[in-house]
Formats: structure tokens, C-alpha cells, sequence
């Protein structure tokens, strides 16, 4: 099985990306790349080879599901795990009906989110 080496992380909030990015700098064992926008994002995700893209729902120009739906029109088949403060039900099953993994509720805690990230991805490979 596959280990989680290259997250691409986007989110629109320059303080919030650097908690992570701050965060994945101690963990040392996975490659973060950050982008502050779904245009960035779709530049970034070939070059950058992500297995996982954690993604922020709301931002301007183009938000999370957006950028989702067109890196699948654009063929990538990758991994996807939506971050918002938003807790309706409906929202996350709208977000699920994406392809998204699972949702990180906003605000999480940045030194936890390693871990977090680590365990949905050996679930969605099948390790438990």
C-alpha cells in the first residue's frame, strides 16, 4: 500500500496556511505544497504529483467545489478532503456527493491535522 508522501493544501487564509504549513514542517515525513486559491491549485496539482488535496470550501473566484469538479473534468483522479466552518449536514453531504473523503471542521487544531490526514488516507486505502 500506497504511503501519503505529497498533500496539496489550499486555502485562502495567508494565517491559516501557515499553521499547516508550520505543522507539517514537524511532522517532516510528508511533502505540503500550499496554494491560496482553486486557480493555483489546478497550476500546481500536476506538477506538484499530489496524492491528497485538502481543500477550503469558501474562496473567492473560484471556491473548493469548483476547483474539484474541474481537476475530475480535467481528468485528475486524486484524493479530496474538504476543510469549512460550515457543520450543516446537508453541506458535508453535498460536499461527500464530491468524492470528498471526509470534511475538516475549521477551526481544527494544526499540530493534530497530520495525524487526521494520515488516518483518512490508510481508511481510504484500506488500512485501519
Amino acid at each position: 500500500m500506497e504511503q501519503l508522501k505529497r498533500i496539496l493544501y489550499v486555502d485562502d487564509d495567508p494565517s491559516i496556511c501557515e499553521l499547516v504549513e508550520l505543522a507539517f514542517e514537524i511532522s517532516g515525513d510528508v511533502e505540503l505544497r500550499i496554494c491560496h486559491s482553486g486557480k493555483e491549485a489546478l497550476a500546481q496539482v500536476e506538477e506538484f504529483d499530489a496524492q491528497l488535496v485538502v481543500i477550503d470550501v469558501n474562496m473567492p473566484d473560484m471556491d473548493g467545489p469548483e476547483t474539484v469538479t474541474s481537476l475530475a473534468q480535467q481528468g485528475f483522479r486524486i484524493p479530496v478532503v474538504f476543510a469549512t466552518a460550515e457543520t450543516s449536514p446537508e453541506i458535508h453531504q453535498q460536499l461527500r456527493g464530491l468524492g470528498s473523503l471526509d470534511i475538516l471542521i475549521k477551526p481544527f487544531d494544526p499540530l493534530m491535522l497530520h495525524q487526521r490526514l494520515g488516518n483518512i488516507w490508510n481508511s481510504s486505502i484500506g488500512i485501519e
